[in-house]
């Protein structure tokens, strides 16, 4: 990757030298062209390491002092955006679906990866697969609803008509045509994405080939997914009918740091804590059994950072005995044993995979898909999902405490939606203003510490504290990585890009 020898990585290309014919007006206007492009190109350049140079400056990781930093331009700069959508949304794993919700042939849903939208199918021999959602011949969405089963799809603008697999399967009026004999069905499919692979029933995918095996870029976090998988007895999980879907004035990030901030809980959601003891107290008419939050920043629990981005939030559950899985916790301390049965009921857990997606096990369980829109605007798209064969009480109890608490009409979203928009509104667009992530910086350990131990966690950070702040320094870290990463490799096909032209 880069320019030819003695091309170093980064730096502007080098001039073409061109021997100039005056006489040829052809060669005079190609000439022109060349020249605009490279000066195109040095721009972009000098832009990408003008970039990297402010993105040195934004994460501060000063040990000696105990401050951890991150600067509010990385929630709003909109120069960065693209480059997050291409390089860290579009080149990287992340989180398409769950397995359940294209459980029979044909069945199908409709998502996005970054920009680009995507038809995440079950063709006729039961494979998962992922097609562009663009017709090959103008490029209009073939699909447009969010989901459903149907053996083809029909393009609403000319009609050209794909198989689930993505085959085009027949061309309107293609016999009066006029199509040259070169034309052939086959070179005219829906597009497959480059790499899709599944783990535990959690679909992942990538337009781009060059990515991790995915369980080795899920890492440590792998424990946390079978922690979830395996509360069932029958060893799956089922996404539940509907789904919650809601947006916010805000960065993508700002999701990614709520769904992991134990010290936010006791204020934003302090009408909860006052709901849920009325329900004790049987003061109120509404008698679902909620997770008991009243002491959540004085009980146990802290996080883990494992590798590659991913981070989970854990703490001790008060009234376990008041969760959907308390039915089946004999089975779960006979098959998995004690310490997994612990985490498994009578502990919550906020589970983050870099970049888009939480599964989370707490009050209900849940999954939540992280898109961005903007750089100040994002949609999250949650499902209620539940082991496969719990009873119908358990069910029932699962259900009701999802909506009590995750609904965008229920009792903890719209807070946190709230100050998501407030926070977008008090950043301002300057650079220099910091946000701070210093909490608990004398408890940070480098390893899993003593909480991580019975499970044998890989972790790459921990802290024993719920409400401390270490996590996001491990994820903005990685951020500004990838990003860095980006930088030199849009900078090198920017360089390989000009060789090219000027060896034609």
């Amino acid at each position: 990757m880069g320019g030819g020898a003695g091309q170093r990585l980064g730096a502007p290309p080098r001039c073409p030298v061109i021997q100039r014919q005056p006489t040829d007006p052809a060669f005079a206007s190609w000439e022109w062209s060349v020249m605009e492009a490279a000066e195109k190109r040095v721009g972009r350049i000098a832009d990408l390491q003008a970039i990297k140079r402010r993105l040195k400056s934004w994460l501060v990781k000063d040990q000696a002092r105990g401050i951890f930093q991150i600067d509010r331009a990385a929630f709003t700069d909109a120069e960065l955006f693209d480059i997050e959508m291409k390089y860290i949304f579009e080149r990287n794993w992340i989180f398409l679906a769950h397995e359940s919700q294209v459980a029979k042939p044909h069945d199908f849903l409709t998502i996005k990866i970054g920009r680009t939208p995507v038809i995440i199918t079950r063709d006729r021999t039961g494979t998962v697969c992922g097609l562009v959602n663009a017709c090959a011949h103008r490029g209009a969405k073939v699909c447009r609803e969010k989901a459903g089963n149907k053996k083809n799809f029909m393009c609403p603008f000319h009609g050209w008509t794909y198989s689930s697999a993505g085959d085009l399967l027949d061309v309107t009026e293609e016999g009066a045509g006029g199509y040259a004999p070169g034309f052939n069905r086959a070179d005219f499919g829906l597009p497959r994405i480059a790499r899709l692979e599944i783990y535990r029933g959690f679909i992942f995918g990538s337009l781009s080939p060059d990515v991790l095996p995915l369980e080795e870029y899920l890492a440590g976090s792998k424990a946390f997914i079978d922690l979830l998988v395996d509360q069932s007895q029958q060893g799956e999980m089922e996404v539940l009918p509907g789904a919650t879907r809601y947006r916010y004035r805000g960065n993508w990030k700002m999701q990614v740091e709520n769904g992991l901030d134990g010290y936010h809980v006791g204020t934003v959601h302090a009408n909860y804590f006052m709901t849920v003891m009325r329900r004790v107290e049987g003061a109120s008419k509404n008698d679902t059994k909620a997770i008991d939050f009243s002491n959540f920043n004085r009980q146990d629990g802290g996080s883990f950072s494992f590798h590659n981005g991913h981070s989970v939030l854990w703490a001790d559950y008060a009234n376990f005995r008041d969760r959907p899985n308390f039915e089946a916790l004999d089975w779960i301390e006979e098959t998995h044993g004690e310490e997994k049965a612990l985490w498994m009921n009578k502990r919550i857990r906020n589970l983050q995979l870099f970049p888009n997606v939480f599964l989370m096990d707490q009050t209900s369980t849940q999954i939540r898909i992280i898109q961005p829109i903007s750089v100040d605007e994002t949609e999250v798209t949650t499902y209620c999902i539940a082991p496969v064969g719990e009873s119908a009480s358990a069910r029932a109890l699962r259900i009701r405490q999802y909506e009590d608490f995750f609904n965008a009409s229920g009792m903890a979203t719209p807070d946190d939606l709230t100050e998501f928009n407030n926070c977008q509104a008090g950043f301002g667009a300057g650079e220099g203003r910091m946000n701070d992530m210093s909490r608990g910086a004398t408890r940070w350990e480098k390893d899993a510490g003593q909480f991580g131990a019975g499970l044998a966690v890989d972790a790459v950070m921990s802290s024993p504290a719920v409400a401390d702040e270490g996590l996001y320094v491990a994820i903005h870290d990685e951020w500004i990585s990838r990003m860095n990463t980006a930088i030199d490799q849009e900078t090198a096909e920017l360089i390989a890009k000009g060789d090219l032209e000027l060896a034609r």
